[in-house]
């Protein structure tokens, strides 16, 4: 008995390996065929965004040709930010944008910064709306905002986090000058976690309704993707399987949660919500404790299962599974969660009533083309808000970047807070 069971053991290590070695392979030929940036794309759109920026101001000249004449805000983002950490990057911006509209001035937006490349992408090569609703590029700085002019502001906002969101709208319509410049950061790392942060949500999520857009780029794979893996498009559609998806976060994320354990921190931004507080998957999270923090933030399988099986319960007829996650690491989990939600006997056990899931497929599935991989995390945010069903990670920005553009809600995602799971 123990023989076989041992034999048992080493035919399931050898077969992982072999899934393991084979993901590895697979992906390496995927990286060949869709290396290397899409450098024409991105001068075609900053071209672009230059050109949209010029007929704007042009048309400003004649609708406010009896008005006051328009106003500018260029805000500081914060230091350290690199391409690479796009969820982190693209709230900031949104939120940017969305105080700029609030505060009345026309917003200057900045490139997306790949530091490790010591490239500057377009923004409209991933985030459309923003380029596109008051709003013109920092390469009009000069023109808009000259050094020398008395009518430029250079200014300082150094409150709490609580007065700092309003007193920077009070600012930004209050004053005369044609051009605010931020010298500070309104927006840190903490602001959206905290009693401030959830203030500005009720606004911040009918902006995300009216003013957020993906680019062409991102739509495009998107789409492409729904087809491929034979996904529903839209909650909606009678066309593809409906589907729930899992945010995945393993690899290195291990020791960033032995971290955030010693410092006793929560939930991070917009997943600290009033609105998906009971979201969290049971036991309640304890900051406090930290095999707590350990297991929200590097959750087991039985803990994903257990989400996965509630939501299954909650919607039944969803038999279909995409997992987003950005690390190799990932391929022997997502084995193994294979295996098991593909098993009749263990639907049976847990009584899901329509059978185990009939399709289970994660990121590294994506059909990319030639030089798309640039856009992958937009492609993952897209298809974890279009999904029945969303199981994230508290302590992940991305997740939290997904969470709000979930409750932001339209014709594409329903905004209903008990389709969500936090682990």
């Amino acid at each position: 008995m123990i023989t076989t069971s041992y034999h048992r053991f080493r035919s399931l290590v050898f077969v992982a390996i072999i899934v393991a070695f084979l993901y590895l392979l697979y992906s390496k030929l995927i990286a060949n065929n869709t290396s290397g940036p899409p450098y024409s794309l991105y001068a075609a759109l900053k071209k672009q965004e230059q050109k949209t920026a010029r007929k704007f101001l042009e048309s400003l000249q004649l609708i406010e040709a009896q008005k006051d004449n328009p106003k500018f805000v260029l805000f500081r983002q914060q230091e350290g930010l690199d391409f690479g950490s796009q969820a982190c990057y693209a709230q900031e911006i949104l939120l940017y944008h969305h105080l700029a509209l609030q505060g009345n001035r026309i917003f200057i937006y900045q490139p997306f910064e790949w530091k490790s490349r010591k490239e500057q992408l377009p923004l409209s090569a991933f985030l459309l709306g923003v380029t596109q609703e008051r709003a013109v590029p920092s390469s009009f700085v000069e023109e808009l905002c000259p050094k020398t002019s008395i009518d430029v502001a250079r200014l300082k906002v150094d409150l709490s986090q609580p007065e700092m969101w309003k007193s920077t709208i009070n600012t930004l319509q209050k004053r005369k000058e044609t051009c605010i410049i931020m010298s500070n950061p309104i927006i840190d790392s903490n602001f959206l976690s905290s009693p401030a942060g959830h203030s500005v949500w009720p606004l911040f999520q009918k902006y995300v309704a009216r003013y957020f857009r993906w680019s062409t780029q991102v739509l495009d794979i998107v789409d492409r993707t729904h087809t491929h893996l034979d996904l529903r498009r839209h909650f909606y559609s009678l066309e593809g399987e409906p589907y729930m998806v899992l945010h995945l976060r393993r690899g290195d994320f291990h020791k960033q949660c032995k971290t955030i354990a010693q410092q006793q921190l929560g939930f991070t931004k917009w997943n600290t919500l009033p609105a998906i507080s009971s979201a969290t998957l049971f036991p309640r999270l304890n900051p406090a404790n930290a095999t707590s923090v350990m297991d929200h933030c590097y959750p087991s399988l039985s803990r994903i299962m257990e989400a996965i099986d509630q939501q299954a319960h909650r919607k039944p007829h969803i038999r279909a599974l995409h997992i987003i996650h950005d690390d190799a690491a990932s391929v022997t989990d997502i084995w193994k969660l294979e295996t098991a939600l593909k098993s009749k006997q263990r639907a049976e056990l847990y009584g899901w009533p329509y059978g185990p899931m009939k399709s289970i497929t994660h990121s590294g599935m994506v059909p990319y083309q030639a030089n798309e991989q640039d856009f992958s995390v937009g492609v993952d945010v897209e298809m974890a808000r279009r999904a029945e069903v969303f199981i994230g990670n508290g302590y992940s920005s991305l997740t939290s970047y997904i969470v709000a553009m979930r409750l932001g809600g339209d014709v594409v995602a329903s905004g209903i807070s008990d389709d969500i799971t936090l682990l």
